[in-house]
């Protein structure tokens, strides 16, 4: 039975936040009342049979293995048959769910979080091709979780919601006015709910009541990577540009790269276009670099093994972290805070400290002890640091969850 909501007590709102990857399901529900995680779960390798699974309740055995997923819907449905199980569920049945939220890339014409109609799945679709990897894996699960639920009201909430405060001249790029007029291109940057909780979650752990008075340069390192320099609470710049492939090199993705070499290569091997985007989103990156893998964990060990490719595909993802950590000093007039999050930034004590090594001039100084024996959230900061170097366990289902909460209370 779907739970009761009154106006004569105070009752809790259950949202179930749905992180969409091209290849991935990741979903988790949050007791809004209470902040507290009721289900976390994910699927893996979708369409690339056998596809991983784990579904976690706490005070339940936790449920994991292989499924054929063949897509989207087939992993949803299978995570929805999960959070009703008897035996590793949460609910009795899904009508206990009060909306779901999906951390959405980009859709033009919407810069902050909105109830989903077939207006924003419109716009979804005409801005897929600046998020290829992203947006038809979103379209597909909303319509997967329309089918299922028909009367959950169903939020996006757009990535590009932070950044709406970064100042005309940082979202600027130096191209035809019609593009910008008639186009929309501009710096939008991603990441958002990640960097927005970074915003929150930084003056807890210095023990202060708001980010006012704090320069914070956002560290979002994964498999997907971002910085941003967040001053007073709101984001002044971003490293991610239009789309997700600018800025830091990716796990798979080419990061900042001259135009003209794109119509440069685009000229000699006579591709199309489709084929351009698949090189430079599937090709590229750490991957492209080091010739055998994007993920961080191989590369370290193939560097370690002595692979000068790997070698240098570290090298260069450090460089480029560093280089934005000094663009953002000189942006927010010093640094108060260097976080470090994301699935990089909070478990890869070598690449941290291959980032933070040579800052030492502008008042960095890393405690490589506390650096190598970090787990969780942590200070890695020394005693005569200026700046703190932080670890934050990074909470982009709670931004999301808060969000979807705040519109289906604004739309009742």
């Amino acid at each position: 039975m779907r739970k009761q909501h009154t106006t004569l007590a105070v009752v809790s709102i259950t949202i179930l936040c749905a992180n969409v990857g091209s290849t991935s399901f990741k979903y988790q529900i949050i007791d809004m009342e209470t902040t507290t995680s009721l289900v976390k779960g994910g699927v893996e390798r979708i369409g690339n049979s056998p596809s991983a699974f784990t579904h976690a309740v706490p005070g339940k055995p936790t449920r994991e293995g292989n499924i054929d997923a063949p897509t989207h819907t087939a992993a949803i449905a299978h995570a929805m048959e999960l959070i009703t199980d008897p035996e590793v569920g949460c609910f009795e049945d899904l009508g206990h769910l009060d909306g779901v939220g999906f951390k959405t890339i980009l859709a033009r014409g919407y810069w902050r979080s909105a109830r989903i109609t077939e207006d924003v799945i419109a716009a979804l679709e005409t801005s897929t091709p600046l998020a290829p990897m992203h947006n038809p894996a979103y379209i597909a699960s909303i319509r997967a979780f329309q089918e299922l639920l028909p009367t959950t009201p169903l939020v996006a909430v757009f990535e590009t919601w932070f950044h709406q405060t970064i100042p005309d001249y940082a979202a600027e790029f130096g191209v035809p006015r019609f593009w910008v007029e008639q186009h929309d291109i501009r710096r939008y940057g991603y990441h958002g709910a990640s960097h927005r909780y970074i915003s929150e979650r930084v003056p807890q752990l210095l023990g202060q009541e708001s980010g006012k008075g704090l320069r914070i340069i956002s560290c979002h390192l994964g498999g997907s990577s971002s910085l941003c320099a967040i001053k007073d609470g709101e984001s002044i710049d971003t490293s991610m540009g239009t789309s997700t492939q600018y800025g830091m090199i990716q796990s798979t993705r080419c990061g900042e790269l001259d135009a003209f070499a794109v119509l440069y290569m685009l000229d000699k091997e006579g591709v199309s276009t489709d084929e351009m985007r698949r090189q430079l989103i599937e090709d590229s990156g750490l991957k492209g670099i080091s010739g055998t893998s994007g993920d961080m964990r191989d590369i370290e060990a193939a560097t370690a093994a002595g692979n000068d490719n790997a070698r240098l595909a570290l090298d260069t993802y450090v460089y480029g972290v560093k280089k934005y950590i000094g663009a953002y000093i000189a942006a927010l007039g010093g640094v108060d805070v260097i976080a470090f999050a994301g699935g990089i930034g909070e478990k890869s004590a070598t690449t941290r400290a291959k980032i933070c090594d040579g800052l030492e001039w502008c008042g960095i100084h890393l405690d490589s002890g506390k650096n190598r024996q970090a787990t969780g959230e942590a200070d890695l900061s020394t005693g005569k640091s200026r700046a703190k170097i932080l670890v934050v366990a990074t909470n982009e289902e709670l931004i999301v969850s808060r969000e979807t909460a705040r519109v289906l209370k604004e739309s009742r």
